[in-house]
């Protein structure tokens, strides 16, 4: 099959965004897709979890594409996030590994992939063959009516290339000038301090919550419809923003996110190249792994968070020590974005009980809110 069947698959399913990371063996798919669809580009496949975790739960229809070895990055990602709240999420994956694989390091993961995601629990069609398109519907249909993850896998003698020339690299460079100067000074919030300044600020926004403690520090803060907690992904909170501000432009987004967390994920440049106006980061900066006993994390006096989002390409930036800034960069952020935030706090985390919520009283309450 050519990748004009496999992309009228898609969207006979109402699949409306698309994130993807490329495979050689598919080029003609991955030039199409950002033609066909809404799409984000990644540069780590984890993070299209949380991007159609966000998309799915503010009324997007989304779905993956990748080489299959991706999905051994995705797996904690798709069991703490997609399969706990019950998510759907179609996984598009071309089959790496196989018989005449020519790269030794594709086949150790690759040749076994069923058996692991069956291991796993999760569901997984193997097209196949070259004129069987209908089953990718079929499992996209099936991971929707599921609210499940489910891969499927199409092995490169099922593709065909239509011939699809390479597009010319499109240049609109955006006129930049920066004149940096770091200024830090002492701490004086918590994160318990900065969650309820921005709680206590917020009329519709929607809220998105960060792992562990900022979650319950929120709930406790001030709980609300628009608020959705985070209860697993590590590094997946800001890609869930991603996903919500995309489909919902007209819905400012403010996600929590955290210091640790920021470091160990990749999202920064796919926001900024995604562009939201709707979207702001909150990363709250106390320089230790906090949900976890307050361990020193690397970088803790040297990692500059807001001049790496000036790096990856945000227009916004702002660096806050004291709730008063915090509220001044908030109401300044509006409608123009995407912005990035970087409250610097004091390490310490309050005694607040943890969420009585399951995933799916958060996910369905969250859901009924944005309608």
């Amino acid at each position: 099959m050519d990748e004009d069947r496999i992309i009228l698959e898609l969207k006979k399913q109402g699949i409306d965004l698309v994130s993807s990371v490329p495979c050689d063996r598919a080029k003609g798919l991955f030039f199409k897709l950002p033609e066909a669809f809404r799409h984000i580009g990644l540069t780590r496949e984890e993070d299209g979890v949380g991007i159609s975790a966000g998309a799915y739960l503010a009324g997007a229809r989304p779905a993956i594409a990748l080489q299959s070895s991706g999905l051994g990055n995705m797996l904690n990602a798709i069991l703490s996030l997609t399969v706990t709240f019950g998510l759907p999420l179609p996984i598009l994956a071309s089959w790496r590994g196989r018989e005449g694989e020519k790269i030794p390091a594709q086949i150790p993961f690759n040749r076994p992939l069923p058996g692991i995601l069956s291991a796993a629990g999760i569901a997984c069609t193997e097209v196949s063959g070259p004129d069987a398109p209908h089953e990718i519907g079929d499992a996209i249909a099936a991971a929707y009516q599921k609210r499940i993850p489910h891969v499927i896998l199409i092995r490169p003698e099922c593709l065909t290339e239509t011939g699809c020339s390479v597009p010319s690299p499109v240049s609109s460079p955006r006129p930049f000038s920066v004149c940096y100067e770091r200024n830090w000074r002492t701490p004086v919030m918590t994160r318990n301090d900065a969650i309820r300044a921005i709680a206590g600020n917020v009329r519709d926004e929607v809220l998105v919550a960060n792992i562990g403690v900022p979650s319950k520090e929120l709930y406790a803060a001030r709980d609300r419809p628009e608020n959705f907690y985070m209860l697993g992904s590590y590094t997946q909170v800001s890609a869930i923003g991603l996903g919500i501000a995309t489909a919902r432009p007209d819905k400012q987004v403010i996600v929590i996110d955290g210091d640790g967390s920021l470091l160990g994920s990749a999202i920064l440049p796919v926001i900024a190249a995604a562009g939201p106006k709707n979207l702001t980061i909150a990363c709250l900066d106390n320089g230790v792994f906090g949900s976890t006993g307050n361990q020193p994390r690397p970088g803790q006096d040297t990692a500059d968070l807001a001049l790496m989002a000036l790096g990856a390409g945000f227009a916004r930036t702002w660096t806050v020590h004291e709730s008063w800034e915090l509220e001044a960069a908030l109401a300044a952020k509006t409608g123009d974005g995407p912005s990035f935030v970087h409250v610097r706090i004091r390490p310490g985390n309050s005694d607040v009980p943890n969420i009585p919520l399951s995933p799916e009283q958060i996910r369905d309450r969250f859901m009924a809110a944005l309608v």
